[in-house]
Order: structure tokens, then C-alpha cells, then sequence
């Protein structure tokens, strides 16, 4: 009786623990010229292989591209990194990470 009770409660503590666990948060939006607003919006990711990512180019003063949001594929080479680069002369950054509301812009 007493052996019974203790698997029970064992069982309840492990789906206790699978229960509780929350899907990641993410900014998420995305802008294109310089003077709008941006990152004030998030939501948890629907995958639990998701991380957050954050992609930047930024062109002048006019424009300036931001997108964040959830992605598995998108970051699927570029796990809690950031990469940069450029094309036809414009920077352009990459970042993915795996904690809640990490891709901030800034």
C-alpha cells in the first residue's frame, strides 16, 4: 500500500514537471524604414525546437530592415550565435538565441 502510494506520487511529480514546462517568448515584428517603431510585441514560440532570432541590414538613414520572431529552420546553423556579413555593400546581421524575449534589437 504504502510502496503503491509513493510510485503515485512519483508519477505526479514527472507530470508535474512536463506540464509546467513553458514554450519560449520572442519578440516579433518586423520594420523597413528607419523611423518606425519596433520589438514592442512578442509571443511564445508554438515548437519547442524553436529559438528566437533577430535579422538586421540596415541601409542609411532611411532604411533600416529589422525582422524578429520564432524559427527552427531559420536558425538551424546559427544556434545562440550571431553572425554578420555583408551584401552589395550593406551590413547585415543574423542572431538566433534560446532564452525568453532574448532577440531584443538592441
Amino acid at each position: 500500500m504504502i510502496l503503491n502510494k509513493k510510485i503515485e506520487n512519483i508519477f505526479v511529480v514527472i507530470f508535474l514537471l512536463f506540464v509546467t514546462t513553458s514554450a519560449l517568448k520572442c519578440y516579433t515584428g518586423f520594420k523597413i524604414l528607419g523611423g518606425q517603431t519596433f520589438g514592442g510585441e512578442s509571443k511564445e514560440c508554438e515548437d519547442s525546437s524553436d529559438y528566437c532570432y533577430n535579422m538586421t541590414a540596415n541601409a542609411g538613414i532611411l532604411i533600416n530592415a529589422m525582422k524578429a520572431g520564432c524559427s527552427t529552420y531559420r536558425c538551424f546553423l546559427s544556434r545562440d550565435t550571431c553572425r554578420s556579413t555583408e551584401f552589395q555593400g550593406i551590413p547585415v546581421s543574423f542572431c538566433c538565441c534560446s532564452t525568453d524575449l532574448c532577440n531584443s534589437h538592441e
